[in-house]
């Protein structure tokens, strides 16, 4: 598996199909945060990112990969823009990035080093997922990001990846607003244009999944009109918040 991070929509689209005319694998990341989540469910054998995202650089990937997966395990390319002072790149490569290119991107070059880096893994072995995610307390429950698991007492379900994705940014922004901007960036893998329908739904089908084990999300999640959703494991969340906007 190959791990795209850039949070130019174009960018991305580009390298993917660059990727899959080699019949390889991928997996999109907009964000720092989302790269850091696949990290953490996955071993991709190569990531190519930009050096920033909307959210943060590069150096938060290389330092990711040092602890998920062990130096070494996975490649990095990081791509630059043209301009860049050469002491970044000379960081980079400090830090611990594989391979560095500027701008303009030559495909062919960066094809050669994605082919290079995956043939240099043990082929006879499939991609590994990375080291096990704790175990997340959501709602009164128990949620395993890898497995994508929630249990409540003897109960049990598997949810969909992006109930998944929700539960995830859900938490990792407890106490503070988790911003449309970002749940549609993170979750959906696009821009938020003030249409809150797609995220509404899949909130109720998270709600749904989890009344399923005999979970309420009700008291812990609340809809900020116009802005996003607030998660607090404390039961602080007013009555009928989840289904306003």
């Amino acid at each position: 598996m190959i791990a795209i991070a850039s949070s130019t929509v174009s960018e991305r689209n580009a390298l993917v199909a660059l990727c899959e005319a080699q019949g390889w694998v991928t997996i999109e990341c907009q964000s720092v945060r989302a790269t850091l989540r696949t990290l953490r469910r996955h071993r991709p054998r190569v990531v190519v990112a930009r050096h920033r995202l909307d959210d943060g650089y590069s150096d938060d990937i290389i330092a990711a990969l040092e602890t998920s997966t062990g130096p070494g395990a996975t490649k990095l390319i990081v791509l630059l823009e043209a301009g860049i002072p050469s002491h970044i790149e000379i960081r980079q490569v400090s830090l611990g990035a594989d391979c560095v290119l500027r701008n303009p991107i030559r495909t062919d070059v960066l094809s050669a080093y994605i082919g290079k880096y995956l043939n240099a893994t043990n082929a006879s072995s499939p991609p590994q997922r990375g080291g096990d995610a704790a175990v997340i307390e959501f709602c009164g429950g128990l949620f395993a990001p890898m497995e994508r698991t929630l249990q409540h007492g003897a109960k049990g379900i598997t949810l969909t990846p992006r109930e998944a994705m929700l539960i995830e940014v859900l938490t990792q922004s407890a106490g503070v607003v988790a911003s449309y901007e970002r749940l549609y960036g993170e979750i959906l893998g696009r821009k938020f244009r003030g249409d809150t329908s797609n995220m509404r739904v899949l909130l109720g089908k998270l709600a749904t999944s989890c009344r399923s084990i005999g979970i309420s999300i009700r008291p812990y999640v609340q809809v900020i009109p116009k802005t996003g959703y607030r998660y607090d494991g404390r039961e602080v969340a007013g009555p009928g918040a989840i289904g306003r906007r």
